[in-house]
């Protein structure tokens, strides 16, 4: 009995291996939209 259990408990583990690394590898996807505003440093924005 105690066999089954390790090896539920090994197939969990699997599964949540699994999903961490796509959880990270979709983190690491997000895209950053370069400011418009980059080479105007110390322009108010206000004033256009």
């Amino acid at each position: 009995m105690a066999i089954t259990i390790i090896r539920r408990k090994a197939r969990k583990n699997i599964s949540r291996a699994k999903q961490r690394t796509i959880d990270i590898t979709n983190l690491k996807k997000i895209v950053y939209i370069k400011s418009p505003y980059k080479g105007e440093s110390g322009i108010i924005l206000e004033d256009k």
